[in-house]
């Protein structure tokens, strides 16, 4: 049986993009679910979606990207060996792109999480429990929702980078993101929502190890 729910949220993208992401995942070792997006209401959207399966663990894949093949299996890798990951995520390959363009991370630290809205950022494959736990304050936000999530998420754990380009990301103008809005204002209340729990991480100097 596969151990990862993985929604799909469409809301503007073309059918191409959107048959591409779903290519990605046919030989990888998830349940997928296709689900429409909520125009100016990703985090409910995105919310309704999570629930989606039983599975053990969750994640997301934006309809106008693509996964990388082994990317479950290195993060399912990591999960099982590791308790206290609540959730790991990647390095990044820009679409249409040389191989190897694309964002490199550093190895998880909470204080570049909390300044960096980017920093901890696809593939996320995530513990459900933990997730359904963020599911109703998550449904209330309506951009900044993945900065969000990823910080509620560091009540029940760590999160882990894993140095390897196992996310395939297109940047492009051309569509907005489903109900993606925001600025500075939301920007700041999710940073002040999250900087509770992430500031005694940072204070106890919990990080990610160093990977040999």
């Amino acid at each position: 049986m596969n151990r990862v729910d993985v929604h799909v949220l469409h809301c503007y993208e073309p059918p191409e993009w959107i048959d591409a992401a779903l290519k990605s995942m046919e030989n990888e070792p998830v349940n997928v679910h296709l689900c429409e997006g909520i125009k100016g209401k990703v985090g409910l959207a995105r919310a309704n979606a999570f629930q989606h399966g039983n599975a053990e663990f969750v994640a997301f894949v934006d309809a106008d990207d693509e996964v990388m093949p082994g990317a479950f299996d290195a993060a399912l890798a990591v999960l099982d060996a590791k308790p206290a990951v609540v959730a790991t995520y990647c390095d990044i390959q820009l679409i249409g792109e040389p191989e190897g363009v694309g964002y490199i991370k550093r190895p998880w630290h909470p204080l570049a999480q909390l300044f960096g809205p980017s920093e901890v950022h696809h593939l996320h494959v995530m513990r459900r429990h933990a997730v359904d736990a963020c599911l109703e304050e998550l449904a209330r936000w309506d951009g900044f929702e993945e900065y969000l999530l990823m910080g509620l998420l560091c009540g029940f754990g760590q999160h882990y980078h894993i140095p390897r380009q196992l996310y395939r990301f297109r940047q492009h103008n051309d569509y907005p993101r489903a109900g993606a809005i925001g600025g500075d204002p939301m920007r700041k209340a999710a940073g002040l929502r999250v900087m509770p729990i992430l500031c005694p991480m940072i204070a106890a100097g919990i990080q990610q190890e160093p990977t040999s």
